[in-house]
């Protein structure tokens, strides 16, 4: 049944809106850096040939419809996050100054936009590939664990719900409490 929260029909608008995303990034960054030059037609112009380039690629097209929501969802959730800073009393320069000095706050943004490319990817590429990784005889011992299915993403989740998987990221967490408990300053 069709309604007014039918979203079905953007589909076939998914071609363009990776187009105009790629436009639009690929002009705002000529026009910041100047690598061209000055001139505005001469970036839009390779702005616009790089957009028809992404648009002969399906898999880039199918990366950047996975992609593109997942960065709307962290944009918006760091929107709401300044703005509970600045209802707490921070300025601006605080909240620029943490985010130009802060490792912390510069290596987490670096981790989500890896985790969420590194998901397009494998979103992407992965099922694709299995074939050519997949071995046809696979014999499993008795009381092992095996993560070679014929899906992808059950092999994904098998592997980071793998007891020796797991077992190492306790072993990382108690090693990272310990380093930060012996090496505390004393109050």
């Amino acid at each position: 049944m069709a309604t007014v929260l039918d979203i079905g029909l953007l589909e076939y608008f998914s071609i363009i809106f990776p187009a105009i995303l790629i436009f639009l990034l690929v002009f705002a960054l000529l026009q910041k850096i100047k690598i061209i030059g000055d001139n505005k037609a001469i970036n839009a112009l390779v702005a616009i040939a790089l957009a028809f380039i992404v648009l002969l690629s399906q898999n880039i097209l199918s990366i950047i419809n996975f992609a593109a929501p997942w960065f709307v969802i962290v944009f918006v959730f760091l929107i709401l996050l300044l703005t509970v800073f600045k209802l707490m009393g921070a300025s601006d320069e605080n909240i620029a100054s943490v985010i130009r000095t802060d490792k912390v706050v510069q290596w987490t943004f670096i981790a989500i936009s890896l985790i969420i490319v590194i998901a397009a990817f494998s979103n992407v590429y992965g099922q694709k590939l299995l074939p050519y990784t997949l071995e046809e005889n696979i014999t499993i011992e008795e009381g092992e664990v095996s993560t070679a299915t014929a899906s992808f993403q059950q092999n994904v989740i098998n592997i980071f719900f793998h007891p020796k998987v797991l077992g190492l990221l306790f072993l990382f967490l108690v090693a990272l409490f310990t380093i930060a408990l012996i090496t505390k300053e004393a109050v």
